[in-house]
């Protein structure tokens, strides 16, 4: 077992002990209950919350090269790495500070100090032997996720770069696609940039860090624990529904962000516009000031899997081969808004002529069927219709 203590900036929160293998947690002494409630330990499962949330802050179980990496640092696990290191994020204020030890928020942080900047090139060069010498106390090691990934620092400020998982990035332009989107309908304060450019040889996302270095991020998990909603059947499970979407309101409302209803329609809008499945909790949360108790809803910030690529194992070319089981499909996964939200916010003005940049982005894409941009064009303005007759009230019948 391997102790630590949990802070927040120089605020001691919990002593614990962590398996280094499985990633198991026990809590060994609470030091603030009152902070400790910022995570959601403030329950008779503190225990299994706290797991969790070690588990999250840490390289993926899905992450495509998290073997690579582990190998070349000699870590038993993911929850092992980030013990390497302090366990820092640039989402908050929380680290991992050793028994004995006298450091302090700003002898460690990476607001106010560099990390190795040879990790991220090894990762997106896919030279994983590069590993040995760098330092595993950079921000990779504790941001979740599946793709391939490295944050970078400019003068211009804080990037996060994810690789493409396709040799020709194709998937790159839905997700470029999905920002579009989001910027035309909801406008520049409800969405995060993204850009698509090359790194290495390799093409990526691009996307600035939506915190300052005063803020935090309480991401969809976290959210579950600070409102007592750790076991919610809908909220925790990934998928979007009806149920789920309900349950990210109390949420929501339960921390006192404002606007919840409009927040919660904006999200589901997206997922139904763009075809994204992925409803994952590490996909939404809150953002706050540090040293204030004053909640707001964060951006929508992960366009990954948008028009066009939510259907698991099933081929590209079956899609277009079979438009109608595709249909099919949409109406059923994709018919669950509620006009009971709020929907003050909806333009379909703003999307006019979408369809055709839905077309154009998709042309150059070589590798994909011809029909391909056609048919997600025709899904998009078919879910338009829905999403226009929901916002208005308007009573959907289906023809026989």
């Amino acid at each position: 077992m391997t102790r630590r203590t949990l802070m927040q900036r120089d605020r001691e929160l919990v002593d614990f002990e962590v398996d280094p293998v499985t990633g198991e947690a026990r809590i060994i002494d609470i030091a603030s209950d009152n902070l400790a409630a910022f995570l959601g330990l403030a329950r008779e499962n503190r225990n299994q919350v706290l797991t969790t949330l070690m588990r999250r802050r840490a390289l993926s179980p899905l992450r495509k090269d998290k073997d690579d990496v582990l190998a070349a640092f000699g870590a038993k696990s993911s929850v092992d790495l980030a013990l390497m290191g302090h366990g820092l994020s640039l989402s908050d204020q929380f680290w991992y500070r050793a028994p004995g030890s006298s450091e302090r928020w700003k002898d460690v942080n990476f607001f106010d100090n560099a990390w190795d900047p040879g990790f991220g090139v090894a990762v997106l060069l896919g030279d994983y032997a590069r590993l040995a010498t760098c330092s595993p106390d950079v921000p990779e090691v504790t941001t979740p996720g599946h793709a391939i990934k490295a944050w970078e620092r400019n003068s211009d400020g804080i990037y996060l770069v994810k690789a493409a998982e396709y040799p020709d990035g194709v998937e790159l332009v839905g997700a470029k696609l999905g920002f579009d989107l989001c910027s035309l309908l909801f406008g520049e304060d409800y969405c995060v940039p993204l850009d698509v450019a090359e790194r290495y040889g390799r093409p990526c996302s691009i996307s600035p860090l939506m915190l300052d270095g005063d803020e935090e991020l309480a991401d969809g998990n976290r959210l579950c624990a600070m409102t007592d909603m750790w076991e919610s059947a809908g909220l925790s499970k990934g998928g979007i529904t009806a149920e789920a979407c309900d349950a990210l309101v109390d949420a929501y409302m339960a921390i006192g962000a404002a606007d919840a209803s409009a927040h919660v329609a904006r999200r589901a809008c997206f997922s139904y516009l763009s075809l994204l499945l992925d409803f994952n909790p590490g996909n939404f949360g809150v953002v706050r000031k540090i040293d204030s108790d004053v909640w707001r809803v964060a951006p929508i910030f992960d366009y990954d899997g948008a028009f066009g690529f939510p259907f698991k194992g099933v081929s590209i070319s079956y899609l277009c081969e079979n438009p109608s089981f595709v249909e099919l499909f949409c109406a059923h996964r994709f018919s669950f808004l509620k006009s009971s939200w709020d929907w003050s916010w909806w333009d379909l003005r703003a999307l006019d002529n979408f369809e055709d940049a839905i077309m154009e982005a998709y042309a150059s894409c070589l590798n994909l069927p011809p029909v391909f941009a056609e048919l997600i064009a025709h899904l998009f303005c078919a879910q338009c219709d829905y999403v226009n007759k929901v916002a208005s009230g308007e009573p959907i019948r289906f023809s026989r």
